[in-house]
């Protein structure tokens, strides 16, 4: 069977995809491969119909010309569907095999399968019988053939539609996908015991199997490169190329491999090379893109794993054929394993092939350069390279360069220096030179500034020549250079920030550098000079750790070349055995002391003894280190913030616990000349001064020095002070220094001249503050008045009060001195200058009024009385009424003594108006027992009146109590009982019992049953305007919803209409205390209205009394002095009162009513009655 004949005409190309002119006309295929395929197609129906379809199509358009269906064999999906056919014909042919075989291995028993595929009944047994089509045998020779005629079609496919990429991929994976497990394999080896065979011996699987399949890798190699004649642009089938090449190459040769991956660099657009670089490098490397994306960081050894992002499955979703494959084999590792290569299939790819791959991806991908660099530490042993690869990381100061790792230049820069420090050589062969490159990044030296090794042309963005000759040295071209050189600028400042908090660690691995390089005594040095660079503490203590192990390592190794000397000298029996263990050793002895040391060691004999004293001397070295730590950690301190003043004081103590008087005043010199007064801190920077002039007048006897000091400090202005009062110290330490010398004159002198304003230099401010210093001016005061004349220490204290630095105790010891020396007019003048500078409300005002008083009373008693009145006038005219009635004490006094008693009265009078409010009630008291004593008893009647007006509710209430006892003391009992009663509004019963014991216990000694009645009347009166919530109970107890809250206004309401009072709506009674926030009313205070209502209130209740009419009519106006001017309790209007009936205990009694008492008084307690029990 044909597809078409050779004699039609070629059809015409269908659109949209016109099949090339070259293969427009189909070629009859008579081939016996074709012949063995079709022979094999017309044994299934399935596939049958497939063939037929695309032979009838073809042929109708060849004889009778229709257009419609010329095209059918150029059908790309006509095609894949017929592949599609066979394939699952073969699957389900295969799988049928499979379970057939797993059958009779398991139950060793002949079995007879029934399998149809394409169309097609097989029935299967392992022997011969009726009715069975084939046995084991044929069925895989079966399979064998469909297989052949799957490749013929695919084949056939590929030839009329040579540009198609699903025909092609399809074609080529079917071929791939032959050499995964071959045909011929022992029928009792499963699939996944021939994986695991093949994995264990880390090989393809097709090399346990014939050579029949190096043919089949041929057919697929050459079907790869035919197919790349018209798909040399699609990524895919070169990446499947690559694969198929490196999984199933018999040869195993990486050239061939690679030679693929570069083709396909070569034919791929740059844009599509990303995809081939995945490939590429796991097939380098070994290491498989990690299914993260990236790896997590959780040690300090994760950045010896390299990790891979897989942009192939970022980009398509997708592994790449090469990665899935290997993944799918457990070949390989990603981030999440380790590095060692023993867990996963080891890549047999050269060293130098493979980094010279890895250098050509770093060209492509710059970010690739920080995993070549740990590639070449980690696995390639390539240091030198790595050193130059991290140099030009850190070389993209300019943000050319971020870590895809998310590394930081901190941890750039620590790879960088454990490279160099572990392979110094490798290092130096490589052109990096780590000395100079850590010496100018830790003192920040640019191209002007010289660098290491001098300035030049053309440096890099960090600014140091030896990292532009090193980048030179590795390709960097101009344009590179000419972009760095813009940025040298502001490099060296931003390098410096970023590597601050490493400075440290550069330090210590510089000398570690040089130690591993052999070079000791350099080592030391670099020791010494970071020591003297750093300027952290955390530094300081990782260098000075450092430093102190090195020379330990140093003592110890000198210990052990001592005892290698003594062991040769011993026992020469033993020489060879004690060389045999000691070649362990001659290493870490090289390093830390050089081969030279080393071989000049063992040369000497043991009578030598230099050995020795390089032991002393080692240790002599660390003893040493040991002693200077505080002062080298002080001295980082000091580099950190030289005006630190606390840690120059520090350190001056430690040179004199050191014994070093010089080094500890030279320490103070040198502070002097660092710190500056405006940004000093811990300290004044006078204590600078005074502590060096203590060191050199007490610890170097040397009196003179400490003069200079002075005098260069207060004279010439050689410190800038920011404050007068440091300078003011320094000046008041020259003024004592000469007082301990005895120098008494010197001591005045400098005194006077550090207040008079003239010393210093004349832009200073701190010098023009030294005539305001309180401190001077006492001290020129205590000279003045022990060594100088009255005059001078008068000239003093003048000159004091006219530039206004005086005090109030300035002015008390001026004036005391005065009084001393009998001047006391002048004293007093002293007083008023003194009052002049600190009036009222100054809080000196008191005393100097008060001492001031006080001298004048001493001095001039009562004969100078009208200046006296005077200055307490004017005293009181300003003084606040919290300082006020100790002055208003001395002012009576004084009248008392000297003066009137109407006047004495009158201040006190003044004084009772003038006192705070807390005071009052005090001088209230006072005021009346000087009138009691001076004028008589009933002179405080007036005086108690005006303080029950002016005191608050509670000390008026204490008032009205002590008034009602003066007035009981004179008989006076009805007044007594009408200041009870009005004093009653001001004491609430709960919170001022004492104030009702008082007037029960008067009640009960001096009054009735009427006043007793009227006394617990008004208590509840009180009681109730007093409460702030009232209930009643009875209305409550019965089920009956609460009532109002009755406020106080309510509840005197209620109490007047009950007992028939009028109440003026618009001047309600006013009961001062917690339930009123206001003050009495005017009203309500005047005891003479008060009386006159109690007067009426006598009028009704006087015709009868308890015992009997007249008598208690009598008793009553003997007791109260008669008259309408006398107390009265109530207002009560006797018209409207109704006439209690006659009762057995009241029998006797005439004219008096009796009214139910007010539930309202009681709170409901207790029901209205008759009256009270």
């Amino acid at each position: 069977m044909t597809e078409a004949t050779s004699s039609a005409p070629p059809p015409p190309p269908p659109p949209p995809s016109p099949p090339p002119p070259a293969v427009a006309t189909p070629r009859p295929q008579s081939s016996p491969a074709v012949t063995s395929c079709l022979s094999t197609v017309v044994a299934y129906p399935a596939l049958l119909q497939h063939e037929e379809s695309l032979s009838v199509r073809a042929g109708g358009g060849f004889g009778g010309g229709a257009s419609s269906s010329l095209g059918a064999c150029y059908d790309v999906g006509a095609w894949m569907a017929y592949l599609e056919s066979i394939d699952d014909a073969l699957d389900i042919l295969k799988d049928g095999l499979r379970s057939l075989s797993a059958e009779n291995k398991k139950d060793h028993v002949a079995r007879t399968a029934t399998i149809e595929a394409g169309g097609r009944t097989f029935r299967i047994s392992s022997a011969t019988a009726p009715g069975i089509t084939h046995t084991r045998g044929q069925f895989r020779k079966e399979i064998e053939r469909v297989v052949r005629a799957r490749i013929t079609v695919g084949e056939r496919a590929v030839s009329l539609l040579p540009g198609s990429y699903k025909l092609w991929k399809n074609h080529l994976l079917f071929r791939t996908s032959l050499l995964e497990r071959p045909s011929s394999a022992p029928a009792d080896e499963t699939e996944e015991r021939f994986r695991k065979r093949c994995d264990r011996n880390r090989i393809p699987q097709y090399l346990l199997s014939s050579s029949e399949h190096h043919k089949r890798y041929a057919a697929a190699k050459n079907a790869y490169e035919r197919s790349l004649v018209r798909l040399h642009k699609m990524p895919a089938i070169w990446l499947h190329y690559a694969a198929f090449t490196a999984l199933y190459d018999p040869s195993r040769d990486p050239t061939a491999v690679r030679r693929v991956y570069d083709r396909a660099l070569v034919s791929l657009p740059a844009s599509q090379h990303d995809r081939v670089w995945d490939d590429y490098l796991a097939w380098t490397t070994g290491i498989l893109p990690g299914k993260t994306g990236g790896k997590e960081k959780g040690s300090d050894e994760d950045w010896k794993v390299v990790s891979r992002r897989g942009t192939h499955r970022v980009k398509f979703g997708f592994e790449s054929p090469l990665v899935a494959e290997w993944r799918k084999r457990g070949w390989g590792h990603d981030d999440s394993q380790s590095n060692d290569e023993s867990g996963g299939h080891a890549p047999s790819v050269p060293d130098e092939t493979a980094l010279r791959v890895l250098r050509r991806h770093a060209l492509f991908d710059s970010t690739f350069r920080e995993d070549l660099a740990t590639l070449c530490m980690t696995r390639y042993s390539r240091y030198g390279e790595a050193a130059s690869l991290l140099l030009k990381l850190l070389n993209d100061e300019g943000g050319e360069f971020m870590s895809p790792n998310g590394t930081t230049r901190h941890e750039l820069w620590l790879r960088f220096a454990d490279v160099c420090t572990g392979h110094p050589g490798e290092a130096r062969v490589a052109g990096v030179d780590f000395d100079g490159i850590v010496r100018a990044v830790l003192k920040g030296q640019d191209v002007g500034g010289g660098g290491a090794g001098g300035a030049g042309e053309g440096a890099d963005g960090l600014g140091f020549e030896v990292f532009d000759n090193t980048s030179a040295a590795f390709g960097a071209d101009e344009e590179e250079r000419s972009n760095r050189s813009k940025r040298k600028k502001s490099a060296p400042q931003a390098l410096s920030h970023r590597l601050g908090e490493m400075e440290g660690t550069l330090w210590t691995r510089l000398a570690e550098y040089h130690v591993r390089a052999g070079d000791f005594e350099l080592a030391r040095s670099v020791y010494e000079e970071s020591l003297d660079a750093i300027t952290r503490v955390r530094d300081f203590s990782l260098v000075f750790d450092a430093y102190m192990k090195f020379e330990e390592g140093v003592i110890e190794a000198l210990m052990e070349l001592m005892d290698e000397e003594e062991g040769e000298g011993d026992d020469d029996q033993g020489a060879e055995h004690h060389q045999e263990e000691s070649e362990g050793d001659d290493e870490d002895l090289d390093i830390l002391l050089g081969d030279g040391a080393r071989n000049n060691a063992l040369q000497n004999d043991d009578d030598n003894p230099d050995s020795s004293a390089d032991v002393e001397l080692a240790i002599s070295r660390a003893e040493h280190l040991t002693s200077r730590r505080p002062l080298l950690l002080n001295r980082v301190l000091l580099r950190q913030n030289p005006h630190n003043v606390g840690e120059w004081i520090k350190r001056s103590k430690l040179y004199l616990d050191l014994g070093e008087a010089d080094m500890a005043a030279d320490a103070l010199e040198e502070s002097l000349r660092a710190v500056d007064a405006r940004k000093c801190v811990n300290g004044s920077p006078c204590t600078l001064v005074l502590t060096l002039v203590d060191i050199l007048e007490n610890k170097r006897k040397d009196p003179d020095g400490a003069r200079r000091v002075l005098d260069r400090i207060c004279a010439e202005g050689d410190f800038d002070f920011a404050d007068a009062e440091d300078l003011a110290q320094c000046h008041t330490a020259w003024v004592e220094l000469e007082l301990r010398a005895e120098d008494w004159d010197a001591a005045l002198n400098l005194a006077r001249r550090a207040t008079s304003g003239k010393v210093g230099k004349k832009g200073n401010r701190a010098a023009r503050g030294l005539s305001r210093s309180l401190r001077l001016w006492n001290l020129l005061f205590d000279l003045e008045e022990s060594l100088g004349t009255v005059q001078t220490t008068k000239d003093a204290y003048d000159r004091a009060l006219e530039l206004k630095v005086a005090t109030p105790s300035h002015v008390l010891n001026y004036a005391s001195f005065l009084k001393d020396k009998k001047y006391f007019e002048e004293s007093f003048a002293a007083y008023e200058r003194g009052l002049g500078l600190f009036p009222f409300p100054h809080a000196g005002a008191a005393l100097l009024w008060k001492s001031y008083l006080t001298d004048f009373l001493e001095r001039y008693g009562g004969s100078r009385t009208p200046r006296a009145r005077e200055l307490f006038d004017r005293c009181l005219e300003d003084c606040p009424p919290e300082e006020s009635p100790e002055f208003y004490l001395l002012y009576g006094e004084y009248e008392e003594a000297h003066g009137l008693t109407k006047r004495a009265l009158r201040v006190y009078e003044r004084m009772c108006d003038s006192v705070p409010t807390s005071e009052k009630y005090a001088a209230y008291r006072l005021y009346v027992a000087k009138a009691t004593q001076c004028l008589g008893v009933t002179s405080a009647r007036p005086i108690y009146e005006s303080a029950i007006k002016a005191l608050e509710d509670g000390p008026a209430s204490r008032i009205c109590l002590e008034y009602a006892k003066m007035e009981t003391g004179l008989r006076e009992k009805d007044r007594a009982r009408t200041v009870l009663a009005y004093g009653a509004q001001l004491a609430d019963p709960r919170r001022d019992p004492d104030y009702w014991k008082a007037w029960h216990e008067f009640e009960v000694g001096h009054g009735n049953e009427e006043t007793f009645r009227e006394m617990l009347r008004v208590k509840r009166s009180v009681a109730a305007a007093f409460s702030t919530v009232n209930y009643n109970a009875a209305e409550m107890g019965g089920g009956v919803p609460k009532v109002d809250t009755l406020t106080e206004e309510s509840a005197l309401e209620m109490i007047a209409e009950r007992e028939g009072v009028e109440v003026d709506s618009r001047k309600k009674p006013v009961i001062g205390g917690f339930v009123s926030g206001k003050k009495r009313t005017a009203e309500a205070a005047d005891l003479g209205e008060v009386e006159r209502r109690a007067a009426r209130l006598r009028e009704v209740t006087g015709g009868s009394g308890v015992d009997g009419g007249g008598a208690a009519e009598s008793s009553a106006a003997a007791e109260g002095g008669g008259g309408d001017d006398e107390i009265d309790i109530d207002d009560i209007d006797g018209n409207e009162e109704e006439e209690a009936p006659a009762t057995p205990s009241a029998k006797n009694v005439r004219g008096v009513s009796q009214k139910a008492i007010p539930a309202a008084v009681f709170g409901g307690i207790t029901a209205s009655g008759d009256g009270e029990s």
